[in-house]
This record gives structure tokens, sequence and C-alpha cells, in this order.
């Protein structure tokens, strides 16, 4: 993003919030002084909005995670694969409308290797596209969704192949797969929605790993997940835990984290932290008006 393009940004949420009567207190936060952002948001603040992608949101929540303070997502990424689990329209002014009248609620969050996540965790042909388009320029999110899917189209044709070892819960498998998620509750099966994940309070977390890596069937699996189907996907396998184990043969696996890439050494521990984090979501609840921060 240019620093123009987000000064206006910074405008037009000042704007918004002033049209509904409150006052934000906005901050423009980049890089590394994201995180010292959010912290000295959070112990200001009863209520902060942070504007940004999943990577950016899932940052904050790390922060927020088993703190009373309540998280507002403003939806500025490309995917906001969390925003759409928590319901929030993508429109900036009318997600902004909905979380000023909406209601706060405790909500789990999922946790790897000791780092948390909001949405999910991939290995394999996932990060790997990540990699790709973040290595393709681009100008714009239409762009960068262009440069997703070049990306994918090379790489599909090109799987990795994992040999891994899953504990989840009391169950135990070997398999070996192309790519392998992890999501903070069992994906939303409607037709042509992205792959999001329902509000997460089921206490669990969802794993889905391809049966193959050829890619005719990884396109058949990717057109099933087109249409809905993820738990009844006829090309992936689908299980679901409190606590899950990846052992594999590597000391370290690429991964993406919300859309951020990262190593993880292995075993990889994954485990639900039940109502770990406070959100705002879209509902009837009014609220009254005070002072916010937003942090786009």
């Amino acid at each position: 993003m240019r620093d123009g393009d987000a000064d206006k940004i910074v405008r037009t949420i000042t704007d918004i919030f002033h049209s509904h009567r409150h006052e934000p207190d906005v901050k423009l936060a980049k890089g590394t002084d994201i995180m010292e952002a959010l912290t000295a948001a959070m112990k200001s603040h009863k209520t902060v909005f942070v504007g940004g992608g999943d990577g950016t949101i899932s940052t904050a929540a790390a922060i927020f995670a088993g703190h009373k303070t309540v998280l507002g997502i403003l939806p500025l990424g490309t995917m906001n694969f969390f925003a759409r689990a928590l319901g929030i329209p993508l429109r900036l002014e009318e997600a902004v409308k909905a979380l000023l009248t909406g209601e706060k609620q405790h909500i789990d969050s999922g946790e790897v290797n000791g780092r948390i996540f909001v949405h999910h965790v991939t290995l394999g042909l996932h990060p790997r596209i990540v990699a790709g388009r973040e290595r393709a320029r681009y100008r714009s999110r239409l762009g960068k969704k262009l440069a997703w899917f070049k990306s994918w189209w090379k790489l599909i044709r090109q799987a990795p192949r994992m040999s891994l070892r899953l504990a989840v819960d009391s169950d135990r498998l070997r398999l070996k797969t192309a790519l392998l998620i992890i999501a903070n509750s069992p994906f939303v099966e409607r037709l042509g929605e992205l792959p999001h994940s329902e509000l997460p309070h089921h206490g669990k977390l969802a794993v889905y790993a391809a049966r193959t890596r050829d890619w005719k069937d990884l396109l058949a699996m990717s057109a099933e997940a087109g249409f809905g189907k993820w738990q009844s996907n006829s090309k992936l396998d689908f299980l679901a835990g409190r606590e899950i184990a990846i052992y594999a043969q590597r000391q370290k696996l690429r991964a993406s984290i919300d859309g951020e890439l990262i190593y993880l050494r292995t075993p990889l521990r994954a485990k639900v932290r039940p109502k770990a984090l406070w959100v705002l979501c879209p509902g009837s609840a009014k609220a009254k008006p005070k002072k916010a921060s937003a942090a786009p």
C-alpha cells in the first residue's frame, strides 16, 4: 500500500466514524510498528478496531488473546477470511456500521507451536502458492488475485508430497498428501463461498488433507471446494479435534499462518484455545457511543 493510499484510508475511516457520531483515535502503523501500536491501544481502550488483512488481524489477536480488549475487524485485506467467518460486511462503511451496532462475542482461537492463529494454518501446496504470489509484482487487489491464480495454476501441476503422521485427539493415521489445512473451525459448506470457517466457538480445530497429489485430482478437489464441499469433498480427508500433532521426516515445514509465511519445527503441535478472544460481530445489540481506537 502506498503512503497516499494509507492516508486516504485513515481519512475515510475517520469520516465514517464521525458520520455515526463516534470520535475515533486513529493511528496509522506499518511493519514492525504494528505490534507496538496495538499493544498501546489495548492498554488505553476497551475496544480497538483494526484494519488490515488476515495477517494483521492475526497479529492483533495474538496480542489481545486472554485479555478483555474487544477486537473490531475492518476488512482491508484481499481475502478477509476471518472477517467473513464473523459475518462482517466487506465494504468498509457497511462493516463499521454493522460493528458499531453489533455485539461482542467470546470466540476460540487456534494455537500452533505456541503461535496464535485466527483462521487457518496450511502446509504443502498452499504455502508454495503464497510464496509464488509474493514473488510476483502487483499494484492492486485485483493484481494480487491474478498473481495468486497464476501461481496456483503453475504449482498445482508440481504439487509436493508430504509423508506425515497425525495424532488428532485419540485418532492416529499416516498419510501422503500435497496439502494439509488446520482451520480454527470447520469451513462453511455453501455454494460459491471462499473457504472461510464458521464462527469459531465449537471448541475444536478442523483438519483437511488432500488424498492425492495428482494435479487433475487436485483440480477436482478445488472444483468440489468451489461448490462448497469440504467435509463431503471426495478428494479430502476431514477430521476434527481439540489437540493435533503432526510428525514429519523434516525438522521444519514451511507453513502459512493466516496468510503469513513461516517455518515451523516438527512435530507441529496445534490446539484450540477456547474463548480466548473477544470480538465484535454484527448483531442486534445497540452499541453506546464511546471512544474507540482504529488502527488501519
